[in-house]
């Protein structure tokens, strides 16, 4: 779990996509106890999260806790009502010199926005502020999916890293990845 002091948060208005010409109030932030563990695994559920599925609630509050996790909101209408989490972006990390990013998503509905974007810039600046930061690696696929990455927050293909070139990326797997493989 983060330190307090790593808590941190962002805010940003966009135009409305209902036609009413309203601004609507997106937050991004670092506090694990915003995480709603019931909409990561309903998304997690999705088609849409190809390399997840179902997880029990006990083993996604385990992972948030141990991970930097950028939850991104969208704010009611309704000032009253909670913010509903839209997005995620998990930062498997030493908080020093190491992170590996992985389940960065924002819900279908939510997207063509630029949210996506501004959740990497967020990471981007989090990153920036670890002088000692060795790499953060991250599995994707598509060009688009690849070009936003590189666009966003500078990650390139192992493969084209001087001293990287050669690499093996070896894995493991288990039984928690979605699609049948493992």
């Amino acid at each position: 779990m983060p330190p307090p002091h790593e808590i941190r948060c962002w805010t940003r208005r966009l135009p409305s996509t209902n036609g009413t010409g309203n601004e609507t109030a997106y937050t991004i932030s670092t506090d694990p106890s915003l995480i709603d563990l019931a909409a990561v695994n309903a998304a997690f559920s999705s088609d849409m999260l190809y390399w997840a599925k179902s997880t029990p609630p006990e083993t996604i509050k385990l992972f948030i806790e141990q991970s930097l996790c950028f939850g991104l909101y969208v704010h009611p209408e309704d000032p009253k009502s909670p913010k509903e989490m839209i997005g995620l972006a998990r930062l498997i990390t030493d908080y020093a010199t190491f992170g590996y990013l992985t389940d960065v998503y924002v819900l279908a509905p939510y997207q063509g926005r630029g949210l996506g974007r501004w959740l990497m810039a967020c990471l981007d600046e989090v990153l920036a502020s670890w002088p000692h930061l060795r790499r953060c690696l991250l599995f994707t696929r598509g060009e688009a999916a690849v070009r936003m990455y590189g666009e966003t927050i500078g990650a390139k293909d192992v493969g084209e890293g001087s001293f990287l070139r050669g690499l093996v990326l070896l894995e493991r797997g288990g039984g928690g990845v979605g699609g049948g493989g493992g």
